[in-house]
């Protein structure tokens, strides 16, 4: 009878022990999921902020491209005119100079 006692107490702290680690390790998993989940959302607010910088280079690279960047910038940085264009000068613009 004692011997039946003893293996069935072992037998109860093993399986004890073993829920206690199962729960311990599912636990830790869980955790470790959580921290996963954050850093994917993370990086996928990364990635979308990175696609829409791109987007707007493309656009800024195919706007280059064309005779209407030329023209603004030619106007805008050089004060280049077309020959039929009136040019009309303000105080500012002398005051400046």
């Amino acid at each position: 009878m004692k011997k039946r006692t003893i293996k069935l107490r072992f037998k109860l702290i093993l399986l004890a022990c073993f829920l206690a680690y199962t729960g311990f390790a599912i636990y830790t998993q869980q955790v470790n999921i959580g921290k996963l989940m954050a850093e994917q959302e993370a990086l996928v607010q990364q990635y979308e902020q990175v696609q829409t910088a791109l987007n707007r280079l493309q656009h800024r690279s195919d706007y280059m491209d064309t005779r209407q960047y030329v023209e603004d910038t030619a106007h805008e940085k050089l004060g280049l005119v077309y020959a039929d264009e009136l040019v009309f000068e303000t105080d500012d613009a002398k005051e400046q100079e």
